[in-house]
């Protein structure tokens, strides 16, 4: 009695479904993961739609005045411009490094608004998030105590 293992017939298989779409499933992931790596960096273009809140005198949301979808870009010398088209904003200032290089603090001026109210200089932090595969805007107004302290908050991406 002999125990060398037999040699086996060579047979060609077809991939199972299941395994073919594994593999699509797989490289829209993987599709998806390439893409989401730009959240790792703030620079860029970046749209989305911003919503603005009027605060009392202790900081909390009073009402919504109004939203608007904003296209901006920061460039990699940290320089911001961009539009709000719904209230026909122009909006321009400067981001730099917040903690790391995926987060930015943002001074941005808001211009030539429909509603004048908006207008002035806002202070905040975009946060980036790769896990969410977006990133958040939150600003604050930093006027004078003679006119309404607005926020303005929203969700953008690439």
């Amino acid at each position: 009695m002999s125990f060398a293992p037999q040699a086996r017939p060579a047979t060609i298989t077809a991939m199972p479904a299941c395994t073919r779409s594994t593999l699509a499933m797989a490289a829209l992931c993987l599709a998806g993961g390439v893409h989401a790596q730009g959240y790792a960096d703030y620079h860029g273009h970046w749209q989305g739609t911003l919503e603005f809140f009027l605060l009392d005198a202790s900081g909390f949301h009073v009402a919504r005045r109004s939203a608007s979808g904003v296209e901006l870009s920061i460039g990699p010398d940290g320089a911001v411009a961009g539009r709000l088209a719904d209230a026909r904003c122009l909006l321009a200032g400067s981001a730099s490094d917040f903690r790391n290089g995926a987060h930015a603090t943002v001074q941005l001026s808001l211009q030539a608004c429909r509603d004048a109210r908006l207008d002035g200089p806002y202070e905040g932090r975009l946060l980036t998030s790769l896990a969410l595969g977006h990133a958040s805007l939150r600003m604050r107004s930093t006027r004078s105590f003679e006119r309404e302290d607005v926020e303005v908050s929203g969700i953008l991406r690439r």
